[in-house]
């Protein structure tokens, strides 16, 4: 029996997956292949800047502080992002995006190879970095609807998504690796290669963004435009307060992982690379379960289902004792993190019109650049209760979300 032109049986799902829309744009694959560079780039950084900045201040507020740095331009550069990815070439913004990353990677190694690296140099070089990536997301999203059109946009999203957790896991075990065995220096000058290569995957893609011909509009009337689209469209305002909820409330518990792993179940550097790389699995399993769904109806109501489950697995891991159970519960929490991703990067685009879908993304990036509040709130409940205490406020503050949502947002439901 087939339904929506995909199989079903036995070995079904692997046939639907390789068979993704998505993956049958040449470009799609070479704009994916990038993602996963991109990403080993990216979680590996976490790993690193988490744990050096434990090392250096012993302070749980600090590596908060610190990955809230790294997210904070996400809210401070999103709308101007999602501006600039609307009148230029997206392409080629990509590409420099990923050279200047690399730059900045291989640096990072410089400074400690020579010993010269300090706590305000990591976190200056982290936040010049959190701006490139926050023009980086969403150029990369709305490239996705220019590659594989609006029928195929969350296919073409779980896609991107899943290269971004399997490049994580590479990441995450590499730099954990060489962090324990041979320095932060080696870490850094893996990721400074893998920035590279996101690069040099961008510039064999063919295909420029739809909207080049429009990169004569000014930036100040596109921004005007959207703040138009955002006061006329309740849609797009309530999917972007959900979004910055769900960051501030959700992924904030990664600041607390280099504690978790230290202090908490004693697992060291490894450990902690362990953890994040089986998080990406968590969110691979997740992606591929809604991959292999093909064209997703009701949207809203899976996203809704997304945060519930989002706030019991962050309550779970407040109450875990074993690095096992930790383990397990941390992928879930990355599992429904990827859904809510991807569901409210498609339901956002997908509620604006189409001129404005590269300012739509940027207007959720900054949505989730909120997240640097959560991670700043959640290292301050940890230092001052406790880190199952911080746990638990924010996986209950989901659990309220989701309802609230649920009763204040009816619409939701039909999207």
């Amino acid at each position: 029996m087939q339904e929506d032109g995909l199989a079903s049986g036995p070995g079904s799902l692997l046939r639907n997956l390789l068979a993704a829309p998505a993956l049958r744009f040449h470009d799609f694959r070479l704009l994916w292949l990038s993602g996963l560079f991109n990403s080993t780039g990216f979680i590996g950084e976490q790993v690193v800047l988490g744990w050096l900045v434990l090392e250096l201040t012993d302070s749980p507020f600090m590596v908060g502080t610190a990955l809230a740095l790294r997210m904070a331009p996400f809210m401070l550069l999103g709308a101007v992002a999602g501006a600039v990815a609307d009148i230029v070439d997206r392409r080629n913004l990509l590409r420099s995006v990923s050279l200047g990353m690399a730059v900045l990677s291989g640096g990072a190694a410089l400074l400690i190879t020579l010993d010269a690296m300090t706590l305000w140099l990591l976190l200056a070089i982290t936040f010049v970095g959190g701006c490139m990536r926050a023009m980086h997301q969403p150029a990369r999203q709305s490239f996705v609807f220019d590659i594989v059109g609006p029928n195929n946009l969350v296919n073409g999203l779980s896609y991107v998504s899943l290269s971004m957790r399997i490049g994580g896991i590479g990441g995450s075990l590499l730099t954990g690796f060489l962090l324990g065995r041979v320095g932060a220096d080696a870490a850094f000058g893996v990721l400074t290669l893998s920035y590279v290569g996101s690069a040099l995957s961008v510039q064999l893609i063919r295909a420029s963004s739809r909207t080049s011909a429009e990169a004569r509009t000014p930036l100040v009337r596109n921004l005007r435009e959207l703040g138009v689209e955002f006061v006329r469209n309740p849609d797009f305002r309530w999917m972007l307060v959900l979004s910055a909820a769900v960051e501030i409330l959700g992924f904030s518990h990664q600041a607390l992982l280099p504690v978790i792993a230290r202090d908490v179940l004693n697992v060291g550097a490894e450990g902690l690379g362990l953890m994040m790389s089986l998080r990406a699995v968590g969110g691979i399993a997740a992606i591929l379960a809604l991959s292999s769904m093909g064209q997703v109806r009701r949207q809203g109501m899976l996203y809704l289902g997304a945060v519930y489950v989002f706030g019991v697995a962050m309550l779970l891991l407040a109450a875990a004792d074993t690095f096992l159970v930790a383990l397990v519960v941390v992928m879930a929490i990355n599992g429904m993190g990827a859904l809510s991703d991807i569901l409210s990067q498609s339901l956002v685009q997908t509620v604006v019109p189409d001129a404005l879908r590269g300012r739509a993304m940027g207007s959720w990036v900054l949505a989730v650049g909120m997240g640097p509040l959560g991670s700043l709130q959640i290292g301050a409940l940890a230092s001052w209760l406790s880190v199952a205490a911080a746990l638990s406020i924010h996986g209950a503050g989901l659990l309220v979300l989701g309802v609230g949502a649920l009763l204040l947002f009816p619409r939701l439901r039909r999207l």
